[in-house]
């Protein structure tokens, strides 16, 4: 079984710069506003306001999800004990338009049964620094590095992401 550590100051370092994203993609936001703008344009139209609270607490829950709780990670990538090992990829291949997908080996030495999101196509048994940001049970929110070169793997990117947060 691979020994976890805790992350040096240079990965802390990668971790804090790296680029900050919302959970959310760029689909799941006009849906919510194809049906927050519908409401707000139908007050507006028979001018009456009565529910209007409920587009201000909708928009509210929007800034919160999409500004705030990545932020709060960040906060957390600062402050926070993050846990990491290293660990080698077990495959990897095309998924989308943006990504490549790729599963490694977890602590135990058997590999994951999740499918992490990379930029670029990673050799099969490169060596890569899994990072555990949330804990080690939590496969969604592991951040790959780079071994050699320190460089952010993940990529939350998909089809339907044209602007970057």
């Amino acid at each position: 079984m691979k020994k976890s550590r805790k992350i040096t100051k240079e990965e802390r370092e990668i971790l804090l710069h790296m680029q900050l994203r919302s959970k959310l993609s760029l689909l799941v936001l006009f849906y919510i506003f194809g049906l927050v703008l519908p409401f707000l344009t139908c007050m507006i139209i028979t001018l009456n306001f009565k529910f209007f609270y409920l587009f201000i607490v909708a928009l509210f829950l929007l800034f919160v999800i999409i500004y705030l709780i990545p932020k709060f990670e960040k906060n957390n990538y600062e402050k926070g004990d993050i846990r990491c090992f290293e660990s080698i990829v077990v495959s990897s291949k095309a998924h989308d338009i943006y990504y490549y997908v790729c599963e490694i080996n977890g602590q135990d030495g058997v590999f994951i049964d999740y499918r992490y999101p990379v930029n670029t196509k990673l050799p099969k048994n490169k060596e890569v620094i899994v990072v555990m940001v949330e804990g080690p049970k939590k496969y969604k929110d592991y951040i790959l590095l780079d071994k050699e070169t320190k460089k952010v793997l993940s990529d939350y990117r998909t089809r339907f992401d044209i602007i970057d947060c």
